[in-house]
């Protein structure tokens, strides 16, 4: 009999500068519900799954912004009155200076990459001939 063979699950995350992110695993929640929260208020739920409705889907929740002037979310606090709001608009010259910094941290990224692979095939040839 063969044996299954595991593979572990890879998760690419792009990260603005100065961000940080913990990644955990995670627990899934049979029995689910989604919500949004302003500071320490209380959660406002917004959705949740429905076992009777839902049982053969994987359940999420996607929101989709495109890029048009009128294209928004909003979430508002019953009690507060405050709002939640994600929204498109056009670049401005702090977004500009994220996209930049981004996109050196790519080249960076991608120049230690090349020079880690070309390491790799050094210690390889190298170790290969104090074998021999």
């Amino acid at each position: 009999m063969a044996k299954a063979k595991k593979t572990k699950k890879e998760e690419v995350v792009e990260l603005q500068p100065e961000a940080t992110l913990n990644i955990v695993e995670q627990k899934k929640y049979e029995d689910c519900e989604w919500c949004f929260q302003f500071d320490e208020d209380e959660p406002q739920v917004f959705a949740w799954t429905d076992p009777e409705i839902s049982a053969d889907e994987n359940p999420k929740i996607i929101f989709e912004i495109t890029n048009g002037e009128n294209s928004y979310i909003t979430f508002t606090n019953g009690k507060s009155g405050k709002t939640f709001k994600i929204y498109a608009r056009e670049i401005s010259d702090i977004g500009k200076e994220m996209r930049n910094a981004q996109r050196e941290a790519f080249k960076l990224n991608q120049a230690d990459l090349e020079n880690f692979d070309e390491k790799i095939e050094e210690y390889a040839s190298e170790n290969k001939e104090t074998k021999a």
